[in-house]
Formats: C-alpha cells, structure tokens, sequence
C-alpha cells in the first residue's frame, strides 16, 4: 500500500486529486485510522491507461459532440481536436478502456446509504447514469446513480437523510458537477457503467460506446 501522497507522487498528480480518487473509490484504496492508503497495482493500472484523462469541461464536451450536441462553449480549434480524438476512438483496442480514461475528470464521486423506499422518489431528482440509465438497458438492482449539480446534493441529503457510505457499499451513487445538463451524455453513461467493473455493466459500457460510433454525429 502507498500513502496518498506517495501514490500522487508516482503517477504524477496532485495529492488533492489522489486524495479524492480514493474517498471517491477511483483506485483501490483502503482507510487506515484517519488517512487513506492507495494499492500500489494502482500505480500500473493508473500508467496502463491508453490516453490521459481530459480535464472536466473538455471531457463533458466531448461526451455532449458525440451525443450531437455542438459544445459552442468550446473554440472551434478545441472542438477539432476533440472530433480528431472521436474518430480516433473506432480504430482503438480497448475503446471502453479510452473512453474511461478520458472521461476520468467528469466529477467527484461519492456514496450514500438510503432509505429503499425514498430510491424511486430520489431517481426522479437526479439525472440518471450509469445502471441507472434507459441507455444502459442493465437493471439497476436497486442502486439510484446519476449527477447533480453543487448546489443540489446538500438539499438531497438533507431531503431524504443521505448517510456516507464506503465506496460501493450505498445504495445511491452521484457524481457532482456544475457542467451537467438535464441529461447524462451516452459516453459518460458507458464510463460510469466500466467503473462498475462488473462483466455486465462493462458489455453494456461496450455495447453504448459502439452504437455511438455507430451514429457518428460529431
């Protein structure tokens, strides 16, 4: 195991950020006391990826040109480069892999316990991703997963008495980020559904990534 810092130092990234990949369940990591401590394999894993994370308003916006919207919130120079990296995108090995690599910087993750009552209630306030998204055709089992914006988890928690939970051990999953709309681009669908890691959830991830190649709308 590697202290956050080192484990920052390794691959080259703020501690704050590695500190926020592991609360977030990101990389495997595990509390010790009152500290995190990240696997080392992370360090692999993390050098393995097939292309650097873009950052937050980059990703969201290429996620937004490959559902058709145009980003116009970009240069038209950004808006080239990311439909270069689009295209690129037919051609790679492991497209789920690229996919999760680019969209890494889509927003900060975190956990919560529920009421299963108050689930179907609180899917209603969020925008719906990952399991949770008619896109995925995968049932959620019983787990709500989507995005809100900043100023709206801390009605949430209070609404429907949200309790922190260790990563993947809640019932309800959110990604909060000011650059989210009213609907989850299909490519940050597909990367949520591959932090799953789950074979399900990742051939559903593979199956979204290919119909949208397949629509080309970028």
């Amino acid at each position: 195991m590697l202290s956050v810092p080192e484990f920052a130092a390794e691959v080259g990234i703020s501690v704050t950020r590695a500190r926020q990949l592991a609360v977030a369940g990101r990389v495997r990591a595990e509390k010790v006391g009152s500290q995190w401590a990240i696997a080392e394999a992370e360090v692999n894993r993390w050098s393995a990826m097939p292309s650097r994370p873009m950052a937050e308003r980059v990703s969201w916006a290429a996620a937004a040109m490959a559902d058709g919207d145009p980003a116009g919130w970009l240069e038209s120079s950004e808006r080239s480069r990311l439909r270069r990296r689009l295209t690129s995108l037919t051609d790679s090995r492991d497209q789920v892999a690229r996919v999760q690599a680019w969209m890494w910087s889509r927003g900060v993750v975190g956990w919560w316990h529920a009421e299963a009552e108050s689930l179907t209630e609180l899917a209603k306030r969020v925008r719906l991703s990952g399991v949770s998204s008619l896109d995925s055709r995968v049932s959620s089992g019983g787990l709500v997963e989507g995005y809100v914006r900043p100023g709206e988890l801390e009605a949430l928690v209070d609404e429907f008495w949200l309790v922190t939970a260790d990563p993947g051990q809640g019932e309800v999953v959110l990604r909060v980020s000011d650059l989210v709309r009213d609907r989850v681009p299909r490519l940050m669908v597909a990367a949520d559904l591959a932090d799953h890691r789950r074979p399900r959830e990742v051939d559903a991830a593979e199956r979204m990534i290919r119909e949208v190649l397949e629509d080309g709308l970028w």
